[in-house]
Parts: structure tokens; C-alpha cells; sequence
């Protein structure tokens, strides 16, 4: 398996766990601390699974596999790009919960984003990422790892992975201590 392709795999493997953690919290703890909570989870969603790993799979991945002939089968990349415009508006929900403070409305965001986050998750990991094997050249392959390599030293990836990680240990015991 290609290295670029490794490494979005590696990041969805941290969204997952995020969203397993957000849906832990929504089953265990008290709405005041869901509340308190939710803008971590929510800097989470826009800066590590938004800002970080989309600028790799939207900007570049999605990019290399638009090019004419290069899906000749069929195109995923419009049921993604839906997908993952979809997910934003769920997080819009979730803001727009947390401003009118709406316990309700929050819960129901986080469960929708976390349904369609591990959907979509499984569609890439194992029909799209393969594809991506199959059908880019070993020029453009290379030439697409370049890039990431790029991005990541652009937006500073290991600051980014170690920033989410702690946060995540930190919400992770936080529960772990209220339960």
C-alpha cells in the first residue's frame, strides 16, 4: 500500500477514536460537561479531520483521481466530496446546538456525525483508497506522495498529530475519572 494512502488511513484511524470518544460522552457523563466539552471535540473536527486531513484528500487525492482515465470503472469522488460537505453541516448542527445550548440537538448532531463519519470512513479505507492503488500510475503515486509530504511539512503535521493526541488522553481520562 502507498505511504500517502498509509497515512490518511493512520488519520482516520484518530477520527475514529475521536468519535467514539464524543459518542462516550454523550451516553455517560452530565449535559453541563457535554456542553463544556463540545467545542474540543468540535476544534478537533475542524482542525485535525477538516483543515488537516481534508487539505490531503480533497486538495491533492481527490485531484489526482479527477484527472481524465484515471477511474474508469466509476467515480466515487462526487458521493465524498457530498459526504463530506454533508458532515460539515452536522457540525454546524453541533455549534448551533452549543450556542442555544440544546442538549437535544447536540446528541442528535453527534450521533449523526459519528454514523456517517464511520460509513464514509469504510467507503474510503476499502473502496476508494484501493481504487486509488489500482488506478494511479507509480508517476503519479510518487508524484502525490510529494505532495503530501508538502502539506504535511506546511501544516506542521507532527505538532498537529501531538496536540489531538494529548487532547484526546486528556477528554479520555476526564471520562474515564467521571464515570
Amino acid at each position: 500500500m502507498m505511504l500517502a494512502i498509509e497515512n490518511l488511513m493512520n488519520e482516520h484511524q484518530l477520527i475514529l477514536k475521536y468519535i467514539d470518544l464524543m459518542e462516550r460522552y454523550t451516553r455517560h457523563i452530565n449535559p453541563a460537561v457535554l456542553f463544556a466539552k463540545a467545542d474540543s471535540f468540535i476544534d478537533f473536527i475542524h482542525q485535525f479531520a477538516d483543515d488537516f486531513h481534508h487539505a490531503k484528500e480533497e486538495d491533492i487525492l481527490f485531484r489526482y483521481l479527477e484527472v481524465p482515465n484515471v477511474l474508469t470503472h466509476c467515480n466515487p469522488i462526487p458521493q465524498m466530496w457530498h459526504e463530506h460537505n454533508k458532515a460539515r453541516a452536522i457540525v454546524e448542527d453541533m455549534e448551533n446546538a452549543v450556542l442555544n445550548h440544546q442538549l437535544t440537538m447536540l446528541v442528535v448532531a453527534i450521533h449523526q456525525y459519528a454514523k456517517l463519519l464511520q460509513e464514509h470512513i469504510y467507503k474510503e479505507d476499502n473502496i476508494l483508497y484501493p481504487m486509488a492503488e489500482r488506478s494511479l500510475s507509480d508517476a503519479a503515486k510518487t508524484s502525490l506522495l510529494n505532495d503530501f509530504v508538502e502539506t504535511d511539512m506546511r501544516l506542521d503535521s507532527a505538532s498537529i498529530w501531538q496536540k489531538y493526541q494529548t487532547l484526546y488522553t486528556e477528554l479520555s481520562d476526564y471520562l474515564n475519572e467521571a464515570v
